[in-house]
């Protein structure tokens, strides 16, 4: 059955002589992919067969096959099994056949000692609906996070892997080592690092257009916060650099410190960054551009335990929105914030689906082709897996910080 969800709370005052009009809010219904998904951790929205739909690929720790959904029957094809502790993956493309290679951690735990941190490749056989080809490429204790980027500007996309913390760590406020940053190339898969000195935690890493050049920058969330790490020179002698752009929440002691995810949003033609905070935190967290400085704003602090953000233009009025889930048991729930016409003023807030998605990751993309930008979510303690079709502007949008 169709459920129709809108806005949770109403912004006071938004009718002030001289005060611009608050953002449109969409009516979203939600439908599920996968009702029975337990331990839901990651999602994409990817075309894996060639079909020019976005299908739908989930991930749990506590399911130990690797399996996508077809749109929009969302049929279940498995990849593969035998696959416990599965955490994050990444799609792309890069044969060009069409069809995306697909990346994924598994045997993953919080302490090395008991961490596996197995590297795959994994690639269809010609039949993306029949079980697929996997290739170990390696093993490095609590492997984690896993994109893929093209660091060089060759055109060939490397694969990015960010291990959770340092081989010393012993556990708990996971601050006694320091994290390391690996690539991979194509031609080898063989391990080369960016950088061993991240301190505590690192959570997520995206793959950015920072520069304008045909190299990818990456943005690293982490126990430092949020950093922009550049890569120059080729082959052999890649070099990298970082800037911290903003030590993130830092007002307490690990393990609330830093970030817990980062993406870049755009915003009249301009960037801003977004975030979570601090790692697995209560925070939505705005940053606009001020010179050299990004100026920090958090434009929501209710949720239990905020994993990723996703961000896009959810009302069409040409600013990105944000997307954020929060997973915890306690306050399960997915958060929308639309943009004002400031960034720094008033965001509004929506929430979706209160009680029954506590959202481990979200992404958007148009899953039914009516040009607007649909949310995908899985959940972690509430074990499914569901999408929102955006049905356009609610004609009774209502509003709410």
């Amino acid at each position: 059955m169709k459920l129709r969800i809108l806005a949770a709370a109403i912004l006071a005052s938004a009718s002030l002589a001289g005060a611009p009009a608050p953002p449109a809010q969409v009516e979203f219904r939600a439908h599920d992919i996968e009702p029975k998904f337990p331990g839901g951790y990651a999602v994409a929205a990817v075309d894996v067969n060639k079909d020019g739909k976005p299908d739908v690929i989930g991930s749990s720790q506590r399911v130990p096959e690797m399996a996508w959904y077809e749109n929009p029957t969302w049929e279940r094809h498995v990849m593969t099994g035998g696959m416990p502790g599965i955490v994050n993956f990444a799609a792309a493309d890069i044969d060009g056949d069409g069809i995306p290679e697909i990346a994924y951690e598994n045997g993953f735990s919080m302490s090395p000692k008991t961490s596996e941190g197995l590297v795959w490749v994994m690639k269809h056989k010609g039949d993306p609906k029949q079980a697929w080809e996997t290739q170990q490429i390696d093993k490095f204790p609590t492997s984690h996070h896993i994109i893929w980027a093209d660091i060089d500007g060759d055109g060939k996309k490397e694969l990015i892997n960010a291990p959770l913390v340092g081989m010393n760590t012993p556990g708990p406020p996971y601050d006694q080592d320091k994290a390391p940053l690996f690539f991979y190339r194509q031609n080898d898969w063989k391990r080369q690092v960016i950088t061993e000195n991240i301190p505590g935690i690192i959570h997520r890493v995206r793959a950015v257009q920072w520069d304008g050049n045909k190299r990818d920058q990456l943005l690293v969330a982490s126990f430092e916060g949020i950093t922009l790490y550049r890569a120059s020179g080729s082959g052999a002698n890649v070099k990298w650099t970082s800037e911290i752009l903003s030590p993130g929440h830092n007002a307490d002691k690990a393990p609330r410190l830093g970030a817990s995810d980062v993406r870049i949003g755009s915003f009249n033609g301009k960037r801003f960054l977004a975030a979570v905070e601090p790692w697995h935190g209560n925070e939505i967290v705005v940053y606009t551009q001020n010179g050299s400085k990004w100026d920090r704003h958090v434009v929501f602090d209710g949720m239990t335990e905020g994993h990723e953000i996703a961000i896009a233009d959810l009302n069409g009025d040409g600013r990105d929105d944000l997307v954020c889930g929060d997973r915890s048991s306690k306050t399960p729930a997915v958060h929308v914030m639309y943009a004002p016409a400031d960034l720094a003023g008033e965001w509004t807030h929506q929430v979706l689906d209160q009680g029954a998605m506590a959202a481990s990751g979200c992404v958007t993309a148009d899953l039914n082709g009516d040009k607007r930008a649909d949310i995908i979510c899985i959940g972690a303690s509430t074990g499914n897996l569901k999408w929102y079709e955006n049905a356009g502007r609610s004609a009774t949008s209502s509003a709410g910080k």
